[in-house]
């Protein structure tokens, strides 16, 4: 009985991999660019905490930013080199929510716009690829 609640509960993690997170960020709309970056900051992860540990991480990221993208510089300068991209993310996710982009990220509202803009789209698309990879 523990082995199957066990087996159960570990299942839809087998689905968190590299490679899924990847080609849901490519199916959402990121350009490859934008995908290579996010994804050299998850293959570090990756391969210092090892598959298990990892995809529990992704899995409980539930609406927060991973602390790599909490550095206000880099995400400026992802905000910068993709500015495009975020604002079209920022415009699908004011669509979704019906919230403005400022009212989701008020917990964010001390750091630069640009910053904000890149963090309240990395933390929701990470986390709607963790749900959708969990069905």
């Amino acid at each position: 009985m523990i082995k199957k609640i066990f087996n159960f509960k570990d299942k839809p993690l087998v689905n968190i991999t590299l490679d899924n997170i990847q080609n849901r960020m490519y199916e959402i709309g990121f350009n490859k660019e934008f995908v290579e970056e996010i994804m050299i900051i998850l293959v570090k992860r990756f391969n210092k905490s090892g598959k298990k540990e990892f995809q529990e991480w992704f899995n409980g990221l539930h609406y927060r930013i991973p602390d790599e993208f909490n550095d206000e510089l880099l995400a400026i300068k992802i905000y910068e080199k993709h500015s495009l991209l975020i604002e079209e993310q920022i415009k699908e996710l004011e669509k979704e929510t019906k919230l403005s982009w400022e009212i989701q990220t008020e917990e964010l509202k001390n750091i630069n716009e640009k910053a904000r803009k890149v963090q309240l789209v990395i933390r929701d698309r990470l986390s709607g690829i963790a749900l959708d990879l969990l069905n």
